[in-house]
């Protein structure tokens, strides 16, 4: 485990890098959030969710060479199929679902909430290296308040209930 560690720290930094990069391609590209997701952002106390950008893709980028790619899907990481990637104001994704949209928020909240791209990377790194993807505390959070938005009765705010 310590390996595992030494790996995550390590390797925050070039993912924070490559995470910044992206990030600034879709601010440039990509579109403004559709309204369904504009309002989960603003529910979920994003800053600024009107500067986010969504780039619907048909396969998301990968954020590392090939070989490392192929690496960490065999460690769990949903790398070579992912459907979405949350980077900092960013989003990629593959489909307009909603549920995919407002995952994709919450890490966007996250990213918020720690202080910006290396923080973020370095946290959710060591997290799924420790946990595994599916059981890390912040993808859980991410899939967790994603799906709750589909148990609220419309016009109901999660904060009124």
């Amino acid at each position: 485990m310590l390996l595992a560690s030494l790996a995550a720290v390590l390797m925050a930094p070039l993912a924070a890098c490559w995470s910044r990069f992206r990030e600034h391609q879709l601010l440039k590209v990509g579109s403004p959030l559709p309204p369904e997701a504009l309002t989960f952002a603003r529910q979920l106390g994003i800053h600024a969710p009107e500067n986010l950008r969504v780039q619907f893709v048909h396969e998301v980028p990968l954020p590392l060479p090939s070989a490392m790619a192929h690496a960490f899907s065999r460690l769990g990481f949903p790398i070579l199929s992912a459907a979405g990637m949350s980077l900092g104001r960013g989003i990629c994704a593959v489909s307009p679902d909603s549920r995919l949209l407002r995952h994709e928020l919450v890490h966007t909240l996250q990213y918020q909430r720690l202080g910006g791209h290396l923080p973020f990377m370095r946290r959710y790194l060591r997290e799924c290296i420790h946990h595994g993807y599916a059981t890390a505390p912040m993808e859980i959070e991410a899939r967790d308040r994603a799906q709750e938005e589909d148990r609220i009765p419309d016009g109901i705010s999660p904060q009124s209930g």
